[in-house]
């Protein structure tokens, strides 16, 4: 299968010819394309070195063009651009519009299995057929929307006999307190004298 957005026929970058101190900075760039690329866990792990080799070679040449990020940034902008375009142009079962296609697209094609049984389909123009059909038959809806809204704390209202028992303790002193505990123990006191004298044999 032909990688149309990748022009491998193009001419071979000659790594002698980049500077010799960007050599670390594109190592590290092909050491983390590899580590993306990996990430698509692809069943052919000789087209992903194509792709990675193909992506890199691509990414040296926008640098000759435009050196403004440096090799790391570059390289990796346009290979998340490149599978952002791929996965964009998937087919789909889903009838309403969804918030994240790539996202979307993403999820159908590792349900169907896609990069396992069509590995060299990833980043070309060349959809198989039966991969196509797969996706079509992936149909998500969109689930209720959510929304956040922020509320101000406020004191919980236990009711107006809360507010009696509260506005009636803010008004009693310990005097009445003490009073009313000593009531209380004076009855119990009683209740057990009581208890005591007939009805404890």
């Amino acid at each position: 299968m032909d990688l149309l957005p990748l022009p491998l026929t193009g001419p071979v970058v000659d790594s002698t010819q980049l500077p010799q101190d960007s050599l670390a900075d594109w190592r590290e760039a092909a050491s983390r394309l590899d580590a993306y690329l990996a990430r698509w866990q692809l069943a052919d792990p000789f087209y992903q070195r194509v792709i990675g080799a193909s992506l890199l070679a691509l990414a040296i040449r926008e640098q000759e063009k435009s050196p403004q990020g440096s090799p790391v940034e570059q390289t990796m902008k346009l290979a998340q651009q490149r599978v952002a375009g791929w996965l964009d142009r998937l087919p789909s079962g889903s009838k309403t519009d969804v918030a994240d296609p790539v996202a979307t697209a993403t999820l159908g094609l590792y349900l169907a299995d896609g990069l396992d049984h069509w590995p060299r389909a990833f980043l070309s123009e060349s959809i198989p057929a039966e991969l196509a059909e797969r996706l079509r038959r992936i149909a998500f809806e969109p689930g209720p929307s959510v929304r956040f809204s922020h509320m101000v704390s406020r004191p919980i209202d236990y009711g107006p006999l809360a507010r009696l028992a509260r506005e009636a303790w803010e008004q009693v002193g310990w005097r009445e307190v003490l009073a009313i505990l000593l009531f209380w123990a004076s009855l119990f006191g009683a209740a057990c004298a009581v208890y005591f004298l007939f009805f404890f044999s």
